[in-house]
């Protein structure tokens, strides 16, 4: 059960389908939108290891003439814009521009900061700085694996402009600052605890669109958004306690919260002062969220997966616009421009002459962890805690990527709370590659020297991680993968390296080994951490929260 740590505390009519001479600011809505439908007439046109970037010259950038793309009409989003008396836009390149870069510049960025000449995307853990006025190559400026001030990068989480400063959440829990001006960076917040206590989760970064100094940070182990200033001045709004939080964003003294319900559905929810607002009440309904950005006259939500933003009016929610969106990941708001990025390309709405081809840069080659697609697979997992069928733990803490503070690292895997002792079985089918039969319990002062090791280096280091695993079985999966089976207290007879199992096949039990708890006990803190691997990578490594949780509902099953 979770606990609580604290008290209470557009759009303008847009032009419809041509391109027009002089962009319209779409950040000025009319208050009573008529039922129109936009954009409809003109048919689409057929420790943390990361790989090494192949660099290519930069040669300079192209103006090309309007690109193709799909963006084929979708009629139910159409559907759903005119239900809600709003306007519904359809991005083309009729109405939009595009920026498409080198294959694998980036993947799926989750991030995207934008200012006047600027524009900051989060991709594959690296913050990258992309020219606006030159369209030039991006450029990294921090990456897991650098150091700021001495700390570790882990693994970067999401961005936000907070005047001349870029604030970057780490998964691990810090957060850093870049100074736009002098391009130095700096640690403004440490919170990589050393506590078997600590268990405090940042999933969101967000800031006062107004141009204060607020910084917003949205908290998932006690369901809190929090805003607070870099002279550690705070104030903290509650949320429900069965809400996944997703992002935040603020307008002055004014927070939205975007969050997923335990149906499924996505809410967004007003905060001023010390209560929620029950006047802002969306009525559309949402699904798979990703990201929301508020300004004085409209509130965006993307939502599904990346394929449509919507436009609430910020006193009631009701729906503005509709955006159907060409499949993007991220999107950012400044000034009058909308600004949304996918694989390798930028759109910019209402700029339809803005259409640039620029080649060279790094890239990643494929596969990357953070491409979704890479982690489909033909037939669902089996569970592998037959007790816990159907249900993945609420918490996020106990989710890919959440940040272990007893270690000053990240948790790589998903955690099945059961009973020590409790049967543990194949997810897929597999063979064998290992399995520590051998295993002994380490003593209270192994753990103490590995303790002082990540205290001294500011990380777990590889093979204290391996450590923490305990007694462990991998399977390389017929599917590619390789599932990693940990904390085991018992490995199942005739189970060893070359071993073939099958799907469901039981192959140990339940422990807590390699657990600190397992040197006052052999059952506190039971339970079964499953981790899934392609290559150097785990499933959720450089990805949103909640998009770790849709792909392992799609892998078990719903």
């Amino acid at each position: 059960m979770r606990h609580r740590l604290f008290l209470l505390a557009l759009l303008a009519g847009l032009l419809a389908c041509a391109a027009p001479p002089t962009p319209t600011p779409f950040a000025q809505v009319a208050a009573t939108p008529q039922p129109t439908v936009a954009n409809t007439a003109v048919p689409p046109t057929a420790a943390v290891p990361i790989p090494t970037p192949t660099a290519e010259p930069p040669p300079a950038p192209t103006a090309t003439p309007a690109p193709t793309w799909d963006n084929p009409l979708d009629v139910g989003m159409q559907a759903t814009a005119v239900a809600h008396n709003a306007i519904f836009h359809q991005l083309l390149p009729a109405n939009s521009g595009r920026w498409q870069f080198a294959p694998g510049t980036f993947w799926h960025p989750i991030a995207l900061e934008v200012n006047a000449t600027t524009a900051f995307l989060l991709d594959g853990g690296r913050v990258l700085a992309l020219d606006l006025a030159n369209g030039s190559p991006p450029q990294p400026l921090r990456q897991p694996g650098d150091f700021v001030d001495g700390l570790l990068v882990q693994e970067p989480l999401d961005l936000a402009l907070v005047g001349q400063q870029l604030l970057v959440q780490d998964r691990a829990g810090d957060l850093y600052a870049h100074d736009l001006a002098t391009g130095g960076w700096q640690i403004e917040r440490y919170e990589r605890e050393i506590d078997e206590t600590s268990s405090h989760y940042f999933v969101a970064l967000g800031h006062d669109t107004t141009g204060g100094a607020r910084r917003l940070r949205l908290e998932t182990s006690y369901s809190y958004a929090q805003y607070f200033f870099a002279d550690g001045q705070e104030r903290q709004w509650l949320l429900p306690e069965d809400a996944l939080p997703v992002d935040v964003s603020g307008v002055g003294d004014r927070v939205y919260v975007l969050w997923r319900n335990p149906d499924g559905t996505a809410m967004v929810a007003l905060f001023q002062e010390t209560a929620r607002l029950p006047q802002f009440a969306p009525t559309v309904t949402m699904t798979q969220p990703r990201q929301i950005f508020a300004t004085e006259t409209a509130v965006y939500v993307l939502d599904q997966a990346g394929r449509r933003l919507l436009s609430l009016d910020p006193a009631t929610g009701a729906l503005l616009a509709l955006f159907q969106l060409p499949g993007v990941s991220a999107f950012a708001v400044s000034g009058d421009q909308l600004i949304f990025a996918g694989r390798d390309a930028l759109y910019f709405w209402q700029q339809p002459e803005n259409n640039r081809t620029i080649t060279g840069g790094s890239t990643l080659p494929a596969p990357q962890p953070h491409d979704t697609a890479v982690w489909q697979t033909s037939a669902p997992f089996a569970w592998p805690i037959t007790g816990n069928s159907g249900n993945l733990t609420p918490r996020d803490l106990q989710m890919p990527g959440a940040p272990r503070h007893y270690r000053l690292g990240i948790h790589e895997g998903i955690d099945f709370y059961w009973a020590n002792g409790t049967p543990v079985y194949a997810a897929a089918s597999g063979t064998v590659i290992r399995a520590t039969l051998d295993y002994e319990r380490p003593s209270e002062t192994a753990f103490n020297r590995r303790r002082a090791q990540n205290i001294e280096l500011g990380y777990t280091a590889p093979d204290n991680l391996d450590f923490y695993r305990g007694m462990q079985i991998w399977i390389a999966q017929e599917d590619g993968f390789v599932a990693r089976y940990v904390h085991l207290s018992e490995i199942a007879a005739g189970i060893g390296e070359g071993t073939a199992v099958a799907a469901g096949q039981q192959i140990g039990l339940v422990g807590n080994t390699g657990s600190p708890a397992s040197v006052r006990s052999e059952s506190e803190d039971a339970h079964l951490h499953f981790e899934l691997w392609r290559d150097d990578f785990y499933l959720g490594q450089f990805l949103r929260p909640i998009e770790t949780r849709e792909l392992l509902e799609q892998l078990f099953g719903g």
